[in-house]
């Protein structure tokens, strides 16, 4: 069974190194586009919490595996703070759900999960 990374690079033609940006760009809310570069980029300290989320997610092998990575995620310490909480400067997990329910939907494991609040 391929994982998620594997899937999504097989279809976009891109290599490991290049899915979590990917799949970053894909998945940020689209106002906070515009505050990336004022916070250092994607690869800064900032957007830590939601690198390590795109790479949990690329290594499951089923939604529920997602969906657990996506809840862990909304728990995580380095995922507080106003701007990170509030304002949603910051990868959305509903957007993530959505996309990795594309590639796992052909295997039977696609099912939609809703997430718990937190």
């Amino acid at each position: 069974m391929k994982s998620f990374r594997e899937r999504f690079c097989e279809e976009n033609r891109c290599d490991a190194q290049r899915y979590v940006g990917k799949v970053f760009w894909r998945c940020l809310h689209r106002h906070a586009l515009l505050l990336v570069p004022l916070l250092g980029g994607p690869r800064s300290g900032y957007f830590a919490p939601d690198m390590e989320l795109i790479a949990g997610v690329g290594r499951a092998l089923s939604m529920k595996q997602v969906a657990d990575e996506v809840q862990h995620f909304a728990m995580a310490p380095g995922n507080r703070g106003w701007l990170r909480r509030k304002a949603n400067v910051r990868v959305s997990g509903k957007k993530l759900m959505l996309l990795a329910g594309k590639y796992f939907r052909s295997t039977g494991s696609g099912q939609p999960f809703k997430l718990k609040s937190p």
